[in-house]
């Protein structure tokens, strides 16, 4: 069958995607101050998710296009008995109005000790949860497994007939991978196996495969494959090179709470689509349509957001609105956080997959950093950075005085609902660039590798770049081309690994870095995190305008200003 997309005599099929309901009920607590504590930390309205729900579920029924629902996990809020009870009798309705719903569970599902909590007054209490993970098969049975072609009891994955010519694979990932005792997602070999077993038979019998997993299979950002790379698939890169060359071309994930479209290509020249959806309760709340057409190559992908919950006082504001102004003040609070209580920073990380005790590791280098943000504007940024960047005064007058941190909330909101604007021949791309240009050169200059500290990263470019602007597709809506399976007997075209050129506006740093002895290496980097005030050498090497001649002068001027 080469130079054949499998499926494609197939009519085109659309289903509905949502994830990351977190269900809690309300019998759980929802007011007083440990109630507050807790939604402090979260970037979703936990306490109206009954309500949001609600209207999300009417919303899909007033589509009449598909009646084919898909949920990606982390169904309810932590695994409450009380939390699973009322969401599972919602499902029941939502088939009642016609639905077809498949689910699998997550992380958020059970709690290994069967103790989840509810929120009295001043005080959290223990209540009853899910404490058996596969517990949670039997009762969601009747929401896929019960019309399962084939199934993996271990991993609690299965397999159904969706539709003429297509078949859903719903794989849950979750704990399922546990190399030496360790706990993780990902597939297990047993698993795996399995996987590749049906994706053959799908491909004897000319079906077009599609496939759902909680956890990402392409980081939506490199600051999330870096800082909460523990929530990534366990071997993912290599999992993914499977799937997509054994003819699984796209995969639908929740877990991240960011609205993404992500692809890479195999070796062998293949596609392989993650298209991840942001929490339902959460920012944006949002649920995918998304039409499968391997008849016509391709697969369309759109975006609808529950648009209104009578129960909740938005006050005046529509629903995604509301919930961008809910998000934006948790986003505003760990910016400042970062410069002022490490503590409470610490409280609040978990909220973006990021573990607290990560932060507390590094809040040498993150207290300063966030004091260095909280004072910055554009203006600085641009006097630093003129060269650079190309930009004369009169280019940026008018955002001059705006705090560069408020330009990082707008990114980090941008990050997870999808699409940020900057593109290269923005001033707001050109500064910033401009500016971490600078910085990765600072870095070289004193012999500090960024890698060193955060895994798999290579520069601060590098690593924030992506949040200006997004050169791949649309997050929101997307037309993704479908492909054939390429192999050794059917090579993919040359274009296939064809990447767009880049034409950088920014300019890098003329000035190469001088190489310099460990103890100047020491007394450089000390003096940057101790505000110059430089003991590590004995003095040796303590005058500051010599450091300055063989480091970067303008930067480290530049960023002792900014901590005073």
């Amino acid at each position: 069958m080469a130079n054949k997309i499998y499926g494609s005599n197939n009519e085109p099929l659309k289903v509905q995607v949502i994830t990351d309901v977190h269900y809690y009920s309300r019998k759980l607590g929802v007011e007083g101050k440990a109630y507050d504590k807790m939604e402090s930390k979260s970037q979703m309205v936990i306490k109206d998710s009954p309500y949001v729900i609600k209207r999300g579920f009417d919303m899909l029924c007033e589509d009449k296009s598909t009646n084919i629902v898909l949920l990606s996990g982390d169904v309810t809020h932590d695994g409450e008995m009380d939390s699973h009870t009322e969401f599972i009798e919602m499902l029941r309705e939502l088939k009642s109005r016609g639905k077809k719903v498949y689910v699998i569970t997550a992380t958020h599902d059970y709690q290994d000790n069967g103790i989840a909590y509810a929120c009295r007054g001043d005080e959290r209490v223990e209540v009853p949860a899910v404490g058996e993970r596969h517990d949670l098969w039997d009762m969601y049975y009747e929401f896929g497994p019960n019309e399962a072609i084939s199934t993996h009891p271990d991993s609690m994955s299965y397999v159904v007939q969706l539709a003429p010519g297509y078949r859903l694979f719903a794989l849950n990932d979750d704990t399922n991978y546990k190399p030496e005792g360790e706990r993780g997602s990902g597939f297990s070999d047993d698993c795996m196996n399995w996987i590749m077993e049906q994706l053959e038979d799908a491909k004897k019998n000319d079906q077009f495969v599609i496939a759902m997993t909680h956890h990402p299979m392409i980081s939506p950002s490199p600051f999330y494959n870096i800082i909460g790379g523990g929530n990534m698939q366990r071997n993912y890169e290599t999992t993914r090179e499977i799937f997509a060359d054994a003819g699984l071309s796209c995969m639908i994930t929740g877990h991240t709470h960011v609205h993404d479209i992500s692809v890479v290509t195999t070796k062998k020249g293949n596609k392989f689509y993650d298209v991840a959806c942001g929490a339902f309760i959460g920012c944006p709340p949002a649920m995918r349509n998304i039409t499968f057409d391997p008849k016509n190559a391709k697969i369309d992908v759109d975006t609808a957001y529950i648009d209104e919950v009578k129960e909740i006082d938005t006050k005046g504001k529509s629903f995604p609105d509301y919930m961008m102004n809910f998000f934006f003040g948790m986003i505003k609070e760990v910016l400042w956080a970062m410069g002022n209580d490490i503590d409470r920073l610490a409280e609040m990380t978990p909220a973006f997959s990021v573990p607290g005790e990560t932060v507390k590791k590094f809040a040498w280098i993150i207290k300063p950093v966030g004091k260095f943000l909280n004072r910055l504007t554009f203006k600085k940024i641009w006097r630093l950075c003129k060269k650079e960047s190309g930009l004369k005064k009169a280019d940026i007058a008018d955002i001059a005085d705006n705090k560069v941190v408020d330009f990082i909330l707008e990114l980090v909101q941008n990050l997870y609902c999808g699409d940020s604007p900057y593109t290269p021949d923005t001033k707001e791309y050109k500064l910033i660039c401009g500016i971490l240009n600078i910085i990765d050169s600072f870095l070289n200059t004193i012999h500090l590798s960024i890698g060193k500290f955060l895994k798999g990263a290579t520069s601060v470019r590098g690593l924030v770049e992506p949040l200006l602007w997004n050169p791949g597709y649309c997050d929101a809506e997307a037309t993704l081309p479908l492909y054939p399976i390429y192999d050794d007997e059917n090579p993919a075209p040359k274009e296939i690994f064809d990447e767009k050129e880049f034409k950088d506006p920014v300019k890098k740093k003329k000035r190469p870095a001088r190489p310099f002895n460990s103890h100047f290496a020491c007394c450089t980097y000390s003096c940057c995190c101790s505000r110059f005030d430089c003991t590590c050498c004995m003095g040796s090497y303590c005058n500051y305008s010599r450091n300055i001649r063989h480091s970067n002068a303008r930067f480290v001027i530049f960023v002792k200003k900014a901590l005073q």
